[in-house]
């Protein structure tokens, strides 16, 4: 959160001030910092309010073994996740929750940083790119390791499914 300190002066009101301007870049660089840390921080807890708040209003969450969700979306995200590896057994918010890790090196100025995306309670491992601006994250692209847990995900049954089907 930034906010503004005023300093008394000795020069009258209407005195011309000499200021010391921010590079704008700078200042942006920190204001995508901060968004950026609250993402992942959502993504650690997989909390999708924390999640929202960190995105853009264009946000885009493009997950090939689950689907494309927007900001408003990101519960069901969560909730198929869930439901998916419900089936092997019962899974909590917690379970869920992904360490991001990164930024991965990449050349500078790039558009989106790759980070390690883990789930550890899960065993999905894999890489996020995610696009940062001003304005909030606006989108995340998700790809897994090759493993029994991605196979589970990919499957796309969930144990509401399941049971439907048994």
């Amino acid at each position: 959160m930034l906010q503004s300190l005023i300093v008394p002066s000795r020069q009258p009101p209407t005195a011309r001030r000499y200021y010391t301007y921010l590079r704008p870049s700078g200042t942006q660089g920190r204001i995508e910092a901060e968004v950026l840390a609250l993402y992942i921080a959502g993504w650690s807890e997989a909390d999708p309010y924390k999640i929202a708040d960190a995105t853009a209003s264009e946000y885009v969450l493009e997950d090939a073994m689950v689907g494309r969700f927007s900001s408003h979306m990101l519960g069901k995200y969560f909730e198929i996740l869930r439901s998916r590896f419900g089936t092997t057994a019962p899974t909590a918010q917690k379970d869920v929750a992904f360490e991001l890790r990164g930024p991965m090196d990449g050349p500078s100025g790039a558009p989106s940083r790759q980070y390690w995306r883990e789930a550890p309670r899960l065993g999905l491992t894999g890489v996020t790119w995610i696009s940062v601006t001003p304005r909030g994250v606006a989108a995340d692209s998700v790809a897994y390791d090759l493993n029994m847990a991605s196979e589970i995900l990919r499957s796309g049954q969930s144990s509401f499914e399941i049971q439907c089907i048994g």
